[in-house]
């Protein structure tokens, strides 16, 4: 196939905290809603032709629990709560999902820029300070640089999620964590799903549309870093 028919891909990077408060339904929430991004896929052959999705987990370190690919088509993982929260891991780890991610798809793909969909239910635990990676994720110069978006809930900062976030921060209403785990989820199955039927569509192709209504979200303004 040429690189004129090759499809252009919307490549989406969830980045999940997954310390020990996300423990019981929260990090069940999220495994739950795994099957729900596949089924998008598989359901909304518009949505599946052009979104490629990646998982990377966060704690003290950083995993990469599904590489950059088809998830209609993908054995799906199941994340297991670990230790403390280290947002400069998670930011690594996300650069170098990203990295891997794009140089694996086939020569000559047409891309969008990627998005990575933060979320975090507390405050950076670690020693180290977070800034200087989530600056190298976003750096300017670097040709993969994502818009990143954050999503709170629980005891998340909300003046870290200004800073996280390129564009776009929120933090989840809902009082139970659980719901709010389930609201983020459903924001990001809807985003994946306004912006890839938008960037098919040559007439619009307006970037990033983003689902957070606001009876289950306070948007929060970004803020330099």
């Amino acid at each position: 196939m040429s690189s004129s028919e090759l499809f252009t891909i919307f490549p989406v990077f969830l980045l999940v905290d997954v310390s020990a408060s996300m423990s019981g339904g929260p990090i069940e929430a999220v495994n739950k809603a795994l099957p729900e991004i596949q089924h998008e896929m598989r359901s909304n052959p518009t949505v599946g032709e052009i979104a490629r999705i990646a998982v990377v987990t966060f704690s003290d370190e950083s995993r990469v629990a599904l590489p950059l690919c088809d998830i209609a088509e993908a054995p799906l993982p199941e994340l297991l709560v670990e230790g403390g929260t280290n947002f400069a891991a998670g930011f690594r780890g996300a650069r170098q999902a990203i990295e891997a991610g794009m140089r694996s798809l086939p020569k000559g793909t047409p891309v969008y820029r990627p998005v990575v969909f933060f979320m975090s239910d507390g405050a950076h635990q670690a020693a180290e300070d977070w800034t200087d990676a989530l600056k190298s994720l976003r750096d300017p110069g670097w040709k993969f640089a994502p818009e990143v978006v954050a999503f709170g809930l629980a005891d998340a900062h909300q003046e870290e999620l200004r800073k996280i976030a390129t564009r776009f921060a929120f933090m989840a209403k809902d009082a139970d964590p659980v719901s709010q785990v389930r609201e983020i989820m459903n924001a990001l199955i809807g985003s994946i799903r306004t912006t890839s039927a938008s960037l098919a569509d040559p007439a619009k192709q307006e970037g990033l549309y983003l689902e957070a209504p606001s009876d289950h979200f306070t948007p929060l303004p970004a803020l330099t870093i």
